[in-house]
């Protein structure tokens, strides 16, 4: 090294001295230029030739020092871990991964696999040190050079030490305490127990830890046994594992593994271990491998909860190795009770009838998660059914997809009640439209469905259009926001078209993410990140994993109340009956993902389905499709819309798992069925018609009644105010709230004679929320012993018109003669309408009452009738009515004549 810097000093010079003439002038002559920087790069020479030396030597014995006196723990090599325990949410072992330690002795382990491992990761273990000088140097140039630790340890004493010491963090520092610890392995052990110890715990793919398990996976050889029946070409394939065990997995990648196996054996014949004819020989014997169950594997007791597990623990950052190689707790959030009803659906061939479509060759996959949504912790969760079931394999609860129009409640109607100005009751416009840029999405029951309906119905029977146009109401801002807020991932284009009211995203849900979403209906509109591990430790006791759990409120308790009610209709009454659990209370919302989008084309095809739905104390998301949907794999509308499918799952596991457990209810129960039917939002436009007000002289009060047109009114608010007459202090008064009453009739006797009043009439839902328009009548109490009162209605309703005019003559409480008139007219096109009664009784005598009102509703009218009667002591009477009435309103409205 010296030499070598002398020379280049040298060469520099020479260098320096052509490519620089114009400073051999200023120095006025060639040989004192020479003179000049010979002399310094001399001394340099001679400085590099001392200092570079002594440096190397204080750096190496600073290393060695360095090496030495880096502590290690023997007892981690000489007690080896236990398996990794799973504990459930009650902190009970719910199960263990990977099979109990091994603890094989070097004479224990086949001959040809221990060659083939040290041709292989390390052919000079035998004659070498623990430390390899030049690999190091080789691994710290490349990563100062990358500026990044990519370098992974070379001895095997040191892929020991990372193995039982470290994790996988390839940084400087760890690199160096892998060296370190190598090191002091060989001060304590001999190389036949440290390749022993590597053997049993070097990770090797499909879940097997050390040569032992591998034997036994790939080959169903038990070594320990019978370390004579692994042949040579098996030695081979397992010795070539370490440097990737998933790369070179035989069971994924046979073709890789296949050439990686024959590497190992031509390894071998290179350092002598076998001889090239025997090489050539076990390269052409097949691979002969087969997945073989392993006793107390993880994935023979529990196969769903561990692909899951796993998959999770990937995401969070800990690999399969860390979970495999033992040694640690892990603490979760799984109810056994909940993770036994999943696999029960999912795995048992009972309820093969619960999914849509084949159930052999290629059937149609799902999902399912569920969590207690006051902690976000995952109770249970399955990513596969049974058939085309792969140990770490697809794990659909973190596949996307569309919701369809289970994402409604998230994405449209929680935020139009959260912002005060939607109920349940109000009209949707569900018309066929054009929202712009020629979006015009569909209904499922095609362009004859009702054209206005309530919000309860639209959501209820999923209709699109009403979605939509509820979205355009609203505002696509502030429903995109609201969703996103509840964890919905939303991409920029996904931000700026109407169609994500109904699931049109760019990447789509999954299942996890659906359920986190729901969270909050079930939670006083506060979400919990969804999570399944609390807590990891190792056999130190330390905490090695904690997630940093999130916690925000994404809606008000009412909100959150009102859409539970909502979607309680939906299971009671709408798309997802099929939920339903007896006893219990179930909540939710179904989705339908066409084949094509638009429901354009392919109409009966479907590409995936969705149930998100949740008991009072369990949230669950189920998703149904295939992974690549074709004409060949897709899902039909017949013989059940595949949501319903979705559903009954959903159904049948929240049946298995809260069995034995008392039946919940949610604080407030489902809204009438009657206001979520296809005509509710026309009846709901006067849900109170025929208001009349009368004088009852035996009781002393004025006796209201009026008719019901829905019956899903389960109370009526009576307001009343004084607007002159006796006791009146100016023309008009405040109205107050004098009852609510179940009945279409109501006695107020808390007035004074000769008052006048107004009296309105509101309908009201079972929770207190108005239905339509109230209607109002006016009345004069009579101010004496037969005075005269008279009554004035105006109704206000949507798309009606009411008058009537009517002449009473009393005498006493016995004898009346009277008639009445009234004509009534609604709808989208005017109707003229005319009709009398008369009657008459003998009486003699008397007073006369008569009572004028006119109504206007969205459409107009206009009505005039008389009435006039006469009665004498023969019980005759005479009465003649004239009407004429127009009207119109916008859309589609029914027509009535009374």
């Amino acid at each position: 090294m010296v030499y070598r810097g002398m020379i280049y000093c040298f060469r520099r010079v020479a260098y320096r001295y052509k490519g620089n003439k114009g400073l051999e002038n200023q120095l006025g002559a060639p040989s004192v230029f020479r003179e000049v920087y010979m002399k310094f790069w001399m001394k340099a020479a001679i400085f590099s030739a001392v200092t570079v030396p002594l440096v190397t030597v204080s750096c190496a014995f600073a290393l060695v020092t360095y090496l030495k006196r880096t502590p290690i723990d023997l007892t981690k090599l000489t007690s080896p871990p236990e398996q990794t325990v799973v504990y459930d949410q009650a902190r009970h072992v719910y199960m263990k991964i990977g099979t109990p330690p091994s603890n094989m002795t070097y004479s224990q382990i086949p001959t040809d696999l221990i060659n083939a491992v040290v041709a292989t990761e390390d052919h000079t273990y035998w004659t070498g040190s623990s430390i390899d000088i030049r690999s190091i140097f080789r691994a710290l140039y490349v990563d100062l050079r990358n500026r990044q630790a990519s370098q992974g340890a070379s001895t095997i004493q040191e892929q020991l030490a990372k193995i039982v010491y470290l994790n996988d963090n390839k940084t400087l520092s760890y690199k160096l305490q892998e060296i370190a610890m190598g090191v002091q392995l060989s001060r304590y052990f001999t190389k036949q127990q440290i390749l022993s110890m590597y053997l049993d715990k070097v990770f090797l793919g499909e879940n097997a830890v050390g040569v032992r398990e591998a034997a036994l996976r790939y080959f169903g050889v038990d070594i320990e046994r019978n370390p004579n029946a692994l042949t040579l070409p098996e030695a081979a394939l397992i010795a070539g594992l370490p440097q990737a065990p998933t790369g070179y997995d035989p069971l994924l990648h046979p073709h890789a593994a296949l050439q990686r196996r024959n590497q190992v054996l031509q390894n071998m014949a290179t350092y002598g271990y076998i001889t090239q004819a025997q090489a050539a020989a076990a390269e052409k014997t097949p691979l002969g491998v087969k997945y073989h169950s392993i006793s107390q594997d993880g994935w023979n007791t529990h196969p769903l909860f561990t692909n899951v597990l796993f998959d999770y623990a990937a995401k969070a950052g800990i690999t399969p190795q860390q979970l495999l190689q033992g040694g640690l707790k892990i603490y979760t959030t799984i109810d056994p009770q909940v993770q036994k009803a999943v696999h029960t659906v999912f795995w048992s061939t009972n309820y093969n009838g619960d999914f849509p479509g084949p159930t052999q060759g290629t059937v149609v996959e799902g999902a399912a998660v569920f969590v207690n949504p006051q902690t976000g912790g995952i109770l249970g969760a399955a990513g596969s059914r049974k058939q085309g079931y792969t140990r770490l394999g697809i794990d659909r609860i973190f596949s996307n997809s569309s919701p369809g129009s289970s994402i409604k409640p998230i994405m449209e109607y929680a935020p139009a009640i959260q912002s005060g100005n939607w109920t349940p009751t109000s009209i949707l416009n569900n018309q066929p439209q054009n929202f712009g840029g020629g979006y015009t999405p569909a209904n499922w029951e095609g362009p004859n469905g009702p054209k206005k309906v309530t919000l309860q119905y639209a959501l209820e029977e999923s209709q699109n259009i009403a979605s939509v146009w509820l979205l355009q109401q609203i505002g696509l801002q502030t429903g995109t926001a609201f969703a996103m807020n509840d964890g919905i991932q939303l991409t920029a284009t996904d931000r700026e078209h109407l169609g994500v009211a109904i699931g049109g995203m760019q990447y789509g849900v999954n299942a996890v993410e659906m359920a986190q979403a729901y969270e909050p209906f079930d939670n006083q509109g506060v979400q919990v990140q969804v999570h399944l591990i609390t807590q990891i430790t190792n056999q130190d006791g330390q905490t090695v994993y904690r997630p940093k759990l999130t916690t925000k409120t994404i809606m008000s308790p009412s909100t959150a109340t009102t859409l539970t009610r909502l979607m309680q209709d939906v299971v009671a009454y709408g798309t997802g009956t099929s939920a339903q659990v007896p006893g219990w209370a179930v909540a939710g919302k179904t989705g339908t993902v066409q084949y094509s989008s638009g429901l354009t084309g392919y109409y009966n095809w479907v590409r995936n389905a969705w149930f998100d739905g949740y008991t009072p104390n369990m949230v669950g998301s189920i998703y149904l499709g295939y992974d690549n949907s074709s004409p060949q794999h897709h899902l039909t509308m017949a013989p059940l819309d595949p949501s319903a499918n979705a559903a009954r799952i959903f159904g049948d596991i929240t049946r298995l798992a809260e069995a034995g457990r008392s039946p919940e209810q949610f604080s407030a129960g489902p809204f009438p069925a009657s206001l979520g039917t296809a005509n509710a939002a026309y009846a709901l436009q006067t849900p109170v018609s025929g208001l009349h007000a009368s004088w009852n002289a035996q009781a002393k009060g004025v006796n209201l009644t009026w008719s019901a047109k829905i019956p899903g009114a389960s109370s009526y608010a009576v307001t009343r105010a004084m607007t002159g007459g006796v006791g009146s202090s100016s023309s008009s008064g405040s109205a107050v709230e004098i009852a609510t009453t179940s009945k279409p009739a109501y006695l107020d006797q808390s007035v004074t004679p000769g008052g006048t009043y107004q009296y309105s009439v509101q309908a009201l839902s079972s929770n207190g929320t108005p239905l339509g328009s109230p209607q109002t009548i006016t009345f004069t109490v009579p101010g004496g012993l037969s005075g005269s009162g008279s009554s004035t209605g105006n109704n206000l309703g949507a798309g009606s018109s009411q008058n009537t005019t009517g002449t009473q003559n009393q005498t006493g409480t016995t004898n009346t003669t009277g008639s009445s008139n009234s004509t009534g007219s609604s709808g989208s096109s005017g109707s003229n309408g005319t009709s009398g009664s008369s009657g008459g009784s003998s009486g003699s005598g008397g007073g006369s009452s008569g009572s004028t009102g006119s109504q206007t509703g969205s459409g107009s009218g206009t009505q005039n009738s008389t009435g006039n009667s006469t009665g004498s002591t023969n019980p005759t009477g005479n009465s003649t009515g004239n009407s004429n009435s127009t009207g119109g309103t916008v859309g589609n409205s029914s027509n009535s004549t009374s």
